[in-house]
């Protein structure tokens, strides 16, 4: 009987105290559990958000299981450090650091190297090319084009800040009586000063061709504003069709992701602009990659 009562107030003592009593799990065991239950709970939201009060519990009775553990055991547990604020406030500190360095590990593809992305998976694309010339200027008597050339002009760094490579596409007929020559280049204006320009010539004999030029971009040298002039010399054509113009940016959307408000800017015009209508004609290839 004696031995009894001092096992009774020993109890007492220790739960007094703050000293976990058996059948209560450790707080490096809580803090597993506790996270396996978080990250369950985060599966079942994104895979599972309707699923009822039996399917959420078999995500957690498959935490238990792999604890070694019940969920009355669980629950019993963490009543007790409830009781025990400090304690509770270490175990859930605990959590949090375990959480971050698991998102470190899954941010390094630790647990599937087999899906670490290349540099082709990180670059994207997007269309520049905010003006509508997709159309057909005509030169008589009565009408001409009140310029020297068609050209457009790129001024603001947004638009190209580290870039990898800039694609431009174009399909073009060209009319004059006596199929002069005319000259389509791009022109680059860096940071450091340097100028690149891309150029083909081509006669104006009505035939419509299809035009690339592409300009890669190397090192840390950033470019300043971009130049297209599309025919040289206007006061000697008759005729010029446009179509199908395309101004890519490649970039990593990765490191350098793009101006959401440019891009939002951009297809507003694009989208305005998207009901005229548009000709279409047959047109020659030409494979136009000149540095």
């Amino acid at each position: 009987m004696r031995n009894s009562v001092l096992y009774i107030l020993l109890l007492i003592l220790l739960s007094g105290c703050g000293m976990r009593p058996w059948g209560i799990l450790s707080p490096n065991k809580m803090v597993d559990i506790l996270l396996d239950v978080h990250i369950a709970e985060a599966t079942m939201k994104i895979l599972d958000p309707s699923a009822k009060r039996v399917e959420k519990q078999e995500y957690y009775n498959t935490v238990f299981e792999k604890h070694n553990t019940t969920k009355e055991q669980f629950d019993k547990s963490l009543d007790w450090y409830s009781h025990y604020p400090k304690k509770l406030i270490a175990i859930y500190d605990e959590v949090k650091l375990e959480a971050e360095a698991l998102q470190t590990r899954i941010e390094a593809y630790e647990f599937h190297p087999d899906m670490i992305p290349t540099l082709a998976d990180s670059l994207d694309t997007f269309d520049l090319w905010h003006w509508y010339v997709d159309t057909m200027f005509v030169l008589n008597e009565d009408s001409i084009i009140p310029v020297d050339s068609l050209y457009f002009a790129l001024t603001d760094t947004n638009y190209f800040h580290k870039s990898e490579l800039l694609q431009f596409y174009l399909k073009m007929r060209v009319f004059a009586p006596d199929s002069v020559p005319f000259t389509t280049r791009l022109i680059y204006h860096y940071s450091d000063s340097v100028i690149d320009t891309l150029q083909y010539v081509s006669l104006a004999d009505s035939v419509c061709r299809r035009y690339r030029f592409t300009q890669t971009f190397l090192g840390d040298r950033d470019l300043d504003s971009l130049f297209i002039e599309l025919v040289d010399s206007a006061q000697t054509i008759e005729s010029i069709e446009i179509d199908s113009v395309e101004l890519n940016r490649v970039y990593n959307k990765e490191l350098y992701p793009f101006d959401r408000k440019l891009k939002k800017r951009i297809k507003e015009i694009r989208d305005s602009l998207s009901g005229k209508e548009k000709p279409s004609f047959e047109y020659i290839p030409v494979n136009n990659n000149w540095k």
